[in-house]
């Protein structure tokens, strides 16, 4: 049912049919009132029954009304000339007591009664006094009252006024005579004839049905097109599955839509609005009427349908800011306002923390009401300098006792800026001396607390090191003992010539492990007297490629039994000034390192060179196992970058490697890249 009734066939039907009723609609409403028209006058004019017409009315008060033109034609004129105005009718109508001539008005009602083409369609009975006017040879006015439609009136000389009627009378009244004339007596009766009233009946039936009619179908037209619309609102843009979609002609501005709507709307009513005339004017023929008209009506529905349907369709898919460039510049001027507002609020907020936190603080109060207490000082010796010149010489008194102020603490405030630098940068026993500003004084004191207690604190973490070095170069050194009777009877025992094949294997591992054990209470003895400065170091110039080569050279065997291609490139002339048997260990502890770590099949490089007068001594190798550690950990002591710790080692060759390095006065880095393993010496170049 949703594919039916999302479809585009059904929509564009929808589309066709909503046209087709706008134009019946038009075209019913033109047609029926050109019929409406066809008639010699309007009578209908929306009364229930015909007794009601305006037009009955319109006869019946024919009478009156020609009576009331006699008095205006004879007055009138000179109301206009200013001989008499309506602002003097009291006082005209005391000093006259009626009309000053009366026969000009018997001659005017003689004339206006007299003709016949005013009373054609009613018969009249008046009397004026004792003259008497009828077109019908009444001798009394109640013979005229007892017609279908008809009217009486009377008025006596004194003003009163008596009326019958069989319609709702409209036009001038009786009532207004009396600024004329007040003492007339007067007599109307009219009754409309019977074959005018039958004719206008009919007229009145017929146009009331030509009228309901076109209400009614133009009614059912507006009903229809109103229904399709609603419908193609809905369905507009949007799929059976609930999915919005734009057409091509929704990325037409919104402005030139509602622009071809307007021009739509005001040309089609002005091009039908014109046809009408030029055919009443007889210049347009009556076949084609309908044709321009509808065709009119066709394109101006079409245009304001399809602008209207894609402005539907811009706002369900909430692109009608996007396809609006009003819109698009009052969203841009409300953000920029809503910036602006958020800035000033930010400003403003800022302001006042920055106020209320200066306040807060006793220094800022301080500083507040002395800034506050010598603008007052000033601004009273500035004004007080007019009467005395006295003031002046206070005023720079004044200025030199603030002048003085504002140096010392500045002087302070140097103060302990300079105590400040010098903790941070490792002076922790400095002490900021005595302040001349009492605010001051507590600041300065704080800031030497935190020196002393940064001061025993690295006392506390400097002794605790020196004791665990001490420990273990002193458990290193009782081990050596044990360790080595071990290695000498293992030795013995591997001598034996008796002992059986298990025995002898027992004997190997014993062997084995203790050379192991061996190795690493001496490299844990190294390390613990490097770290802890007790270490001999006998600085000398070293030629950085002889050491690279005889590094290379102690270590040939491992080299050539790994298979590992090792490219070297060290040139001559590179000297450092060093401890050389600590840098044989350097070289040889990153050797090893290479050939436990190294993956097969890959090569190693070595070189040396000289950069922006350092010594650089790089060792670069593809790592067997993911580098997957910190590089500022991997030189810490048992740290491994194999953490199954399958290989082996102990995790003190990179850290002795880093100490040695450091008390010869060189850098050691650790680099990692990708699988890469970067070692990189640096030493100042001796010359």
């Amino acid at each position: 049912m949703k594919k039916i009734i999302y479809s585009s066939f059904l929509k564009l039907i929808a589309v066709i049919l909503l046209i087709t009723s706008i134009v019946c609609g038009v075209l019913t409403m033109i047609y029926g009132n050109l019929e409406y028209g066809e008639e010699e006058q309007d009578i209908y004019a929306f009364e229930s029954d015909f007794s009601e017409s305006w037009y009955i009315s319109y006869l019946l008060s024919r009478p009156e009304n020609l009576l009331m033109d006699a008095y205006y034609s004879a007055y009138g004129d000179r109301e206009y000339e200013g001989e008499v105005t309506f602002d003097d009718q009291e006082t005209y109508s005391q000093e006259s007591n009626a009309v000053e001539d009366p026969e000009i008005i018997e001659d005017n009602l003689t004339q206006t009664f007299g003709d016949p083409y005013n009373f054609e369609k009613i018969n009249y009975y008046v009397q004026w006094n004792d003259l008497v006017f009828t077109n019908c040879g009444a001798v009394a006015p109640e013979e005229l009252m007892q017609g279908e439609y008809y009217s009486y009136l009377k008025r006596d000389n004194t003003g009163m006024v008596e009326r019958s009627s069989t319609n709702e009378l409209r036009g001038y009244w009786i009532e207004g005579l009396e600024r004329f004339d007040s003492t007339s007596v007067i007599i109307i009766s009219c009754s409309v004839k019977e074959e005018t009233a039958k004719e206008y009946r009919a007229i009145w039936e017929r146009q009331e049905n030509i009228f309901i009619g076109m209400c009614v179908q133009t009614l059912l037209c507006a009903i229809v097109a109103l229904i399709l619309l609603i419908y193609l609102l809905c369905v507009c843009g949007k799929k059976a599955n609930g999915e919005y979609k734009n057409m091509w002609l929704d990325n037409v501005w919104v402005e030139i839509h509602l622009a071809a709507v307007i021009a739509a709307g005001v040309g089609s009513v002005a091009l039908c609005i014109f046809v009408l005339e030029e055919y009443m004017w007889g210049n347009f023929p009556h076949i084609l009427i309908g044709w321009a008209i509808g065709a009119a009506s066709a394109f101006g529905s079409l245009v304001i349908i399809t602008s209207l349907l894609s402005i539907i369709r811009n706002i369900k898919t909430k692109r009608l800011v996007e396809t609006s460039i009003i819109l698009r510049i009052l969203r841009w001027i409300l953000h920029l306002i809503i910036k602006m507002i958020k800035w000033i609020w930010r400003l403003t907020k800022a302001f006042w923390t920055t106020i209320f936190r200066m306040l807060s603080k006793k220094t800022g109060v301080l500083f507040t009401t002395m800034l506050f207490v010598y603008t007052a000082l000033i601004g009273v010796m500035g004004v007080c300098t007019a009467i005395s010149p006295i003031w002046l010489l206070i005023g720079v008194l004044l200025f030199g006792i603030a002048c003085f102020a504002v140096a010392c603490r500045a002087k302070d405030l140097d103060e302990i800026k300079k105590g400040v630098s010098e903790v941070r940068s490792g002076n922790v026993s400095y002490k900021i001396p005595e302040l001349k500003c009492d605010d001051m004084k507590p600041l300065a004191v704080n800031i030497n607390d935190i020196a002393k207690g940064l001061d025993e604190s690295v006392s506390a973490k400097v002794k605790a090191e020196r004791l665990k070095s001490e420990l273990i170069t002193n458990v290193s050194h009782d081990l050596k003992t044990p360790i080595t009777s071990i290695v000498s009877y293992t030795e013995l025992l591997s001598k034996i010539d008796e002992l059986p094949e298990e025995a002898k294997d027992y004997v190997s591992v014993i062997a084995k492990k203790s050379d192991r054990l061996k190795r690493l209470t001496q490299d844990l003895f190294d390390i613990s007297k490097a770290q802890s400065g007790n270490d001999d170091v006998v600085l000398e110039k070293l030629d950085v490629a002889l050491l690279i080569n005889q590094a290379l050279g102690e270590h040939d065997n491992e080299i050539q039994s790994s298979g590992l291609p090792f490219c070297v490139e060290a040139p001559k002339e590179l000297f450092i000034l060093a401890d050389g048997r600590k840098m044989s260990r350097v070289l040889s502890n990153l050797i090893n390192n290479i050939l436990k770590y190294t993956m097969k099949n890959t090569r190693v490089f070595i070189a040396a060179c000289e950069k922006e007068g350092n010594i650089e001594i790089e060792f670069k190798n593809i790592s067997a196992y993911p580098l997957n550690f910190n590089v500022e950990e991997i030189t810490q002591r048992f740290v491994r970058g194999d953490e199954s710790r399958t290989a082996e080692g102990n995790g003190l060759g990179l850290a002795i490697a880093k100490s040695y390095t450091e008390i010869c006065n060189g850098v050691f880095e650790i680099v990692v890249d990708g699988d890469m393993f970067k070692a990189i010496l640096k030493f100042k170049k001796y010359s």
